[in-house]
């Protein structure tokens, strides 16, 4: 529950970002590796932010990308944007 609440934040954030004009190409634009990294912390700034608010109890643990295979990266960056429902 805790991980789902900081990453539909992080979700929501990504997809503002793609709705902006020119914005989701430069940002597509960025290597694979390191745009995972990018949502990986993100998710856990927000959730700092959570804990720090009560809202949850434990900070969310970035997955070490450099140590994740190209195949994995490319899944994992899928998975961030993909819509709660699915």
């Amino acid at each position: 529950m805790e991980e789902k609440l900081a990453v539909s934040i992080v979700r929501a954030i990504i997809r503002d970002i793609y709705n902006r004009y020119g914005l989701e190409q430069s940002f597509r634009c960025i290597e694979p590796r390191i745009q995972v990294k990018i949502y990986e912390e993100w998710i856990r700034v927000v959730s700092v932010e959570l804990e720090k608010a009560g809202v949850i109890d434990k900070v969310y643990e970035p997955l070490n990308v450099d140590e994740m295979s190209f195949v994995d990266v490319i899944n994992r960056s899928d998975y961030y944007l993909k819509n709660e429902c699915e």
